[in-house]
């Protein structure tokens, strides 16, 4: 990745770490690090190792933990991979695809919530679904490593320069898994044309990266971003339909305005944009009773609208 576009995601971490600490005289927003617990390692579908250029550095062991009984998080992630998740359409037909990409502030990825759980409701829409586990920041090698680094980034605001270096790291992973489905198309079902990405917070930063990326043979055929960013004067070349979902109290990026949007529009992109009022972060498969819980029926209808779903 560039140097001006690192600067990019730079000031993209900075912002949404400078709002988490200006709420902190609030209701404490990360309250929930105080409940996570540790769990053993889940048994996990099948996975695809994905190529590593540059290593990170030290990595420790991978590790899960649990939000509550139905949301699990895996950290210290070093060996990026690809999940094929079981369903979908039959074996013998050439699918679009849609890689499936978790957020966490770069620090774990929310393997339920932004991953399992969404492939779920994606697979009966005719559409052959992958989870990508990308590489997260290494964090010292203990339970209590992880909970402490948890309350710097999401009750403190800390941390925001050691996130942004993660990023390019998420983003070559990014870029690994579309190379990868294209490159086993035949093997796993699916359309090397339609191949989509769909990102949540930290996975649609990550999402972004890969976009402005713009690397021919790592470029996306349509992408999502699930309450991410909104705000950037880059748009690529041949810009790829975009499908983007925020609520306007998301505590991380309601400070930013739509400059991306507007200027996907201008370079002659096909965006669709859902701004709720309410919903708050984190919302892709919990229900808050706010018309955020559309999100999904909305997605699955853009899907079909441009033809990336049967």
């Amino acid at each position: 990745m560039n140097n001006a576009l690192s600067r990019r995601l730079l000031g993209l971490v900075a912002g949404a770490s400078a709002c988490l600490l200006a709420l902190g005289a609030h209701a404490a927003p990360g309250e929930w690090v105080n409940g996570v617990t540790a769990i053993p390692t889940p048994k996990e579908p099948p996975t695809f190792a994905l190529p590593v250029a540059t290593p990170l550095a030290n990595p420790a062991r991978e590790a899960w933990a649990q939000q509550d009984p139905k949301q699990r998080l895996v950290y210290n992630v070093s060996r990026p991979t690809l999940t094929l998740m079981p369903g979908g359409p039959p074996a013998d037909r050439a699918a679009p695809a849609v890689i499936l990409i978790p957020g966490g502030g770069y620090q774990f990825l929310a393997m339920d919530n932004e991953g399992y759980d969404v492939a779920k409701r994606l697979s009966p829409l005719g559409v052959r679904v992958f989870i990508l586990k990308y590489r997260t920041l290494p964090l010292p090698d203990s339970f209590d490593g992880f909970k402490a680094a948890l309350a710097a980034t999401f009750q403190r605001g800390e941390g925001a320069e050691e996130r942004a270096r993660q990023i390019p790291y998420a983003v070559a992973d990014a870029q690994a898994a579309i190379r990868a489905v294209r490159a086993h198309a035949r093997d796993w079902g699916v359309d090397p044309a339609r191949v989509g990405i769909l990102g949540f917070s930290a996975g649609a930063m990550t999402t972004l990266g890969a976009l402005q990326a713009n690397a021919a043979d790592a470029r996306p055929d349509f992408a999502g971003m699930i309450y991410g960013p909104t705000e950037s004067s880059t748009v690529p070349a041949n810009a790829p339909p975009l499908f983007a979902a925020l609520a306007a109290d998301d505590r991380f990026f309601r400070s930013q305005d739509l400059s991306l949007i507007h200027n996907w529009r201008r370079a002659g992109g096909s965006v669709e944009l859902h701004l709720y009022s309410a919903g708050g972060h984190g919302f892709a498969s919990q229900p808050h009773g706010t018309t955020s819980d559309a999100w999904f029926d909305q997605y699955a209808l853009w899907l079909k609208a441009m033809k990336f779903a049967p």
